[in-house]
C-alpha cells in the first residue's frame, strides 16, 4: 500500500511542485486550495481546504480518508496570511 500524501497551498507554485516528487515515487498525492476550481488540473487532485476554518478541515480530512484509508503525511506549504 502506497503511502498518502496531502500538500495544503497545492495549487500552484511551490506547493505544485512538491507534490509531483511523491507521485514519481508512487506515493498517493492530494494538494489543497481554498478555491480549487479556479486552478487548471494538475498530476494530483486538489481539494477544498480553508487552514483558518475547522469544518474546512475537517471535511478535506474525511475525505482523503473516505478515499484511501489513512494520510500518512501532511506538508503545511500554506499559511493563513496569504
Amino acid at each position: 500500500m502506497s503511502k498518502v500524501v496531502l500538500i495544503t497551498g497545492g495549487s500552484s507554485g511551490i506547493g505544485k511542485s512538491i507534490g509531483e516528487y511523491p507521485i514519481q515515487k508512487g506515493m498517493k498525492v492530494f494538494g489543497t486550495s481554498r478555491n480549487p476550481k479556479n486552478y487548471n488540473a494538475s498530476k494530483f487532485p486538489l481539494l477544498a481546504l480553508d487552514v483558518a476554518d475547522v469544518n474546512s478541515i475537517s471535511k478535506c480530512i474525511a475525505t482523503v480518508i473516505e478515499e484511501e484509508g489513512k494520510i500518512d503525511v501532511v506538508i503545511n506549504n500554506k499559511n493563513r496570511s496569504s
